[in-house]
């Protein structure tokens, strides 16, 4: 079974976020400890706990793509859930709907974009600072939503931490879950792109062809920064 410690998850989170972990450590080693009471395989491994945090300072990260809950299945005995939200290792060959209906928009955005042959969104994380947060930072394997209660609460002084040492991050919310989270995020620091959620029950509701990604880009480029290459 899975064990997780409180010095492992950190151990490779990039120095700027460390303040937040200092002043959380009492609450997250309770977490860590109720995890860790389950008789039950746990994913992410522990090493990916925090994998979002460990590309950029808060300072630098462009924008926040937030999903709900990691994912629960694995395949040849590799866990899907990799520490990166939507984000699948290239080891899986398959890749999860939500994720390929994202590429399907972009590529509906930017014609010429290659959709990619596997699901690993690492480059948005280290060439993009883009920061792919879930807002449950585990799952009992086979069981959504497990642990969904018991990250609340953190992620969410993560988050409202996390827009506090940043100025003008874009925000990506995809669904009514991650809509809710606009209270957390100053609107005047920060510019926020609400869409439907890709999976495939509802991405035919309005995320295919809502042109968010072509969106961001042309507000980056309005304000003169650089745009993602998705």
């Amino acid at each position: 079974m899975t064990k997780y410690t409180f010095e492992n998850i950190i151990s490779r989170v990039k120095s700027g976020w460390l303040q937040f972990f200092k002043e959380e450590e009492i609450e997250l080693r309770k977490i860590l400890d109720k995890i860790n009471e389950y008789d039950e395989i746990i994913y992410p491994k522990e090493k990916d706990l925090l994998r979002g945090l460990f590309y950029y300072d808060p300072n630098e990260i462009k924008l926040l793509l937030l999903g709900q809950d990691p994912y629960i299945n694995q395949e040849n005995d590799l866990p899907q859930a990799m520490g990166l939200s939507f984000s699948v290792t290239k080891k899986h060959k398959k890749i999860p709907p939500s994720l390929k209906n994202i590429f399907k928009e972009i590529k509906n955005n930017y014609p010429d974009f290659n959709i990619p042959t596997h699901g690993l969104l690492k480059r948005w994380a280290k060439k993009e600072k883009i920061l792919l947060l879930n807002s449950a930072l585990t799952v009992c394997a086979g069981k959504s939503n497990t642990h969904a209660q018991i990250w609340k609460e953190f992620t969410d002084k993560l988050i409202k931490w996390f827009q506090n040492k940043n100025e003008g991050c874009i925000f990506l919310l995809m669904g009514s879950f991650a809509h809710k989270k606009v209270e957390l995020i100053d609107e005047k620091k920060h510019k926020i792109f609400k869409t439907i959620h890709p999976s495939p029950l509802s991405a035919y509701n309005g995320f295919f062809g809502c042109n968010v990604f072509k969106q961001i880009n042309n507000y980056l480029e309005e304000n003169k920064r650089d745009i993602i290459n998705w």
